[in-house]
């Protein structure tokens, strides 16, 4: 027990660590082998829980080559470790026939190839 004044203070054998039950600061524990702690940060691979908003120590990373990605809205919130979305090349073409869409955002403008004009009906501007 280790919690008490020195002189009263019972030490565990070198190698071994003094083990309390969870929720009970200041009880008696019990000597066991020191488990080998975990290198910090920890790492997960795809589809693994992660968690970047809590102290350094408590954090979980994703392996190189993926994100973390959380819930929209929930900002604080445990992710998913995923391979990062491939966004395509801004602005996209399209050919003869096909849907053009110039009047939004840069990222979501759809533009005719070369030699066509984006010809919107009358009316539906």
């Amino acid at each position: 027990q280790m919690t008490m004044s020195p002189e009263y203070q019972v030490h565990c054998e070198e190698g071994l660590e003094c083990v309390t039950p969870p929720g009970r600061m200041g009880a008696s524990g019990i000597c066991q082998k020191r488990e080998d702690k975990p290198k910090l940060p920890a790492f997960v691979g795809e589809g693994g829980k992660c968690q970047m908003t809590v102290s350094p120590q408590y954090q979980v990373h994703c392996e190189e080559g993926l994100e973390c990605v959380t819930p929209p809205g929930r900002m604080g919130a445990s992710g998913i470790c995923q391979k990062p979305e491939v966004k395509p090349k801004l602005p996209t073409f399209v050919g003869e026939g096909e849907k053009c869409q110039m009047t939004m955002s840069p990222e979501y403008q759809v533009h005719c190839e070369e030699g066509l004009e984006c010809v919107t009906p009358r009316g539906r501007m």
